[in-house]
């Protein structure tokens, strides 16, 4: 789908992109609470940073458990730098 095509869908059918099934909920909760249809209910930017500073924290302590272990969400290794 190309970016014209995405936006047409989101506009005419409220398409969303499907979530991979091991993605860690707080970035689930994140990106649905950017995906509400009505403006006025999404997040600030800077409300969306506070929250990826969390889950980034929370990823970090959790991403050697088994629970994220080969998740579909990271593509590459995670560093702390």
């Amino acid at each position: 789908m190309t970016a014209v095509q995405a936006a047409f869908a989101v506009v005419n059918r409220g398409a969303r992109p499907e979530i991979p099934h091991d993605c860690p909920p707080v970035l689930i909760e994140i990106m649905t609470l950017c995906w509400d249809a009505n403006p006025e209910v999404r997040p600030s930017f800077a409300e969306i940073v506070m929250m990826l500073e969390t889950a980034q924290q929370i990823i970090t302590r959790t991403v050697g458990t088994a629970k994220f272990r080969g998740c579909g969400c990271f593509m590459s290794p995670m560093t702390l730098d």
